[in-house]
């Protein structure tokens, strides 16, 4: 029985004729190629390479290369510090020649004064000779750091002092040793001074600028959480008043099973870092299964009171 006796229609008594597939052409993988590639290629011949083979350099016949375990010194240290480290041998002949990475020691050039030169040109009334000697041997060991400068400095001076300090005691030195000022009026120190009080107003309108923006992110933060009702903390709040919300009156425990207005706490459940244990939980739940369908959360709570578990711990 067939879909046509099924359907009570008559039979065909002329049997159709069964069109022939199309052979596919057997192709069979050449041999030394592996069956990845010869998918990927179709077994056509592979693209001409776009280096020539003269180019390329070829190690000739009685080459032979080894790799050895062998010291070497780094010009870049004082120390004179031999390590090891291994070395592309040929022939037998080793490398020859300073470390290959000596040549990334980058120091910055700093000025450097005499005794004549300080009670001449550099003396001043708050500097005294041996706190400035100080600090140029701190700028030539940290690279003109100046925060770390800052940091080893046993003095309480300031960032923007030390740098006002070093800059102008190279300016003078620049100044004296030049054989008039127009062979230095292109030199960065000269043609550009280190400017202390405009550097100090720049910061500190910076940090206003900064403490504004906090401010700004603080009163948002304040204007989501509701009127009337605060469970976020501030941004620079510290981990004791982070443990607990903060409520008006402080007269409701965070752990306490009153209820609260929906008023109050559904606006701020998706902005809350700290929240009670009870109606601000059940909304956030509530607010997330929302997608899931009324009756998939009807057969979750029924499953919860069957087994025993409260709703609203």
């Amino acid at each position: 029985m067939d879909a046509k006796d099924i359907l009570g229609l008559p039979k065909n008594s002329v049997p159709q004729e069964r069109k022939p597939r199309p052979q596919k052409d057997s192709q069979r993988k050449p041999g030394g190629i592996s069956r990845e590639v010869y998918a990927l290629t179709g077994g056509l011949a592979p693209p001409k390479p776009a280096i020539d083979a003269s180019q390329l350099k070829k190690r000739p016949p009685d080459e032979k290369i080894t790799w050895q375990w062998l010291p070497f010194t780094n010009s870049a240290r004082k120390d004179n510090l031999q390590l090891y480290h291994w070395v592309r041998v040929v022939n037998g002949i080793p490398p020859t020649g300073d470390y290959s990475f000596a040549k990334y020691n980058k120091s910055v050039d700093i000025v450097k004064y005499t005794d004549e030169e300080y009670e001449k040109y550099l003396t001043d009334p708050v500097w005294t000779k041996e706190a400035t000697d100080q600090l140029f041997e701190l700028c030539q060991q940290f690279d003109l750091r100046f925060i770390v400068i800052a940091d080893r400095f046993p003095s309480s001076w300031t960032v923007e002092e030390l740098k006002d300090r070093y800059y102008s005691v190279a300016r003078a030195i620049l100044s004296a040793r030049a054989p008039s000022p127009g062979d230095i009026s292109g030199h960065p120190l000269v043609k550009e001074p280190y400017n202390v009080s405009q550097e100090t107003k720049r910061k500190q309108a910076l940090s206003k600028v900064l403490e504004e923006a906090k401010r700004l992110t603080e009163s948002r933060m304040v204007a989501r959480g509701g009127e009337g009702f605060e469970l976020s903390f501030p941004l620079n709040a510290g981990p004791e008043s982070a443990e607990r919300a903060v409520i008006p009156g402080d007269t409701v425990s965070p752990l306490s099973n009153v209820e609260l207005p929906t008023a109050a706490v559904a606006p701020s459940t998706s902005m809350l870092l700290v929240y009670l244990r009870t109606y601000a939980l059940d909304q956030m739940v509530q607010a997330e299964s929302s997608s899931a369908g009324l009756r998939t959360i009807k057969r979750v709570e029924q499953t919860l009171l069957e087994i025993g578990v409260n709703l609203k711990p």
